[in-house]
């Protein structure tokens, strides 16, 4: 995962590049962390297992 230049990132299911106040990430045991769209969270839910963090602006560079 690599936060891309303009606080932008991929997301990790479509691969859109989004905004990274429009993604949402999910976190599996502080060592996974996929971002997602709001369109792929809708799509997918959040697993079991998994922690969903609705704010992921602290990656910006």
């Amino acid at each position: 995962m690599e936060v891309l230049e303009g606080n932008q990132i991929e997301c990790s299911r479509c691969e859109n590049i989004i905004e990274l106040e429009d993604a949402v990430g999910l976190n599996k045991s502080k060592s996974i962390f996929k971002p997602l769209c709001s369109d792929c969270l809708g799509a997918i839910g959040v697993p079991q297992g998994y922690d969903l963090e609705r704010d992921i602006t602290y990656l910006a560079r």
